[in-house]
């Protein structure tokens, strides 16, 4: 009896020993299995935090540099009002012409102080101004085709002949009286000449003397009229003192005219 519970004894001992390092493997493999899965998903998550967050910055940066930069705004208004201010100059010429050679002319449009407009204002000013420029142009296409007309079927004062004496030019520091000029003119024309104080050869000395003989019968000399023609009379003559185009010097002159029978 007391061998038979030696050996139950025993072989309680012996199966214990051997059951405690198989729990103690399956307890360590299981600590490791989840200490490798936390460090595998760790690196993941700060990668992507990494990456993502700088993209956004840099894009936002970008299109804020883009959309604010004030040296854009600048110049771009500055290349609206060039385009403005040339079609300005367009008009008035336009302007001036017409009145000179037929005595009216459409009204300019009103454009207000262009350093105190917006971008869409030069805009719709520019485009007036272009709308006038375009219309002006047609009348004066249509002139120029009646003046063509006339230069070949002349009718009762369509047509004169000027003489250009006694001619003084004041511009700075210098005078000189330039030589006697002749020429005929149609109604409705105007054109310039050159004054020089020697026509045989190039001289410093010269200034543009522009003249118009308009549809109204009118004598025009650098914008200024200085007589009106009777048709039915053969032949007058009027001084004439004028600024030159710079407005820096002056013209004095006289001017003899007469009607030129149609040949």
């Amino acid at each position: 009896m007391l061998i038979l519970r030696s050996g139950l004894l025993l072989a309680t001992l012996f199966i214990s020993a051997c059951s405690m390092p198989i729990f103690q493997d399956l307890s360590t493999s299981k600590t490791d299995s989840v200490d490798q899965n936390v460090s595998n998903n760790t690196p993941v998550e700060s990668t992507k935090s990494t990456v993502v967050a700088p993209t956004t910055s840099t894009n936002d940066n970008t299109s804020n540099e883009s959309t604010s930069n004030p040296l854009n705004n600048v110049s771009s208004v500055d290349s609206l009002t060039k385009q403005l201010r040339a079609q300005q100059a367009l008009a008035k010429a336009n302007y001036t012409e017409l009145t000179n050679r037929t005595g009216k002319a459409p009204q300019l449009p009103s454009i207000s102080n262009v350093n105190n407009l917006s971008s869409n204002q030069i805009n719709d000013a520019t485009q007036q101004l272009r709308s006038y420029v375009s219309k002006t142009n047609s009348t004066l296409a249509s002139l120029n085709a009646r003046v063509d007309d006339r230069q070949k079927v002349a009718l009762n004062g369509d047509l004169i002949r000027i003489f250009l004496s006694e001619t003084t030019i004041t511009h700075g520091n210098q005078t000189f009286k330039a030589q006697p000029l002749v020429g005929q003119w149609i109604r409705g024309e105007s054109r310039a000449i050159r004054l020089k104080d020697n026509i045989l050869f190039e001289d410093p000395k010269s200034e543009d003397l522009n003249i118009t003989f308009s549809e109204t019968y009118q004598l025009i000399v650098n914008n200024k009229v200085i007589a009106t023609i009777n048709p039915n009379r053969e032949k007058n003559d009027a001084d004439f003192t004028v600024a030159t185009h710079d407005n820096k010097g002056s013209i004095v002159g006289r001017l003899d005219f007469r009607v030129v029978d149609d040949e």
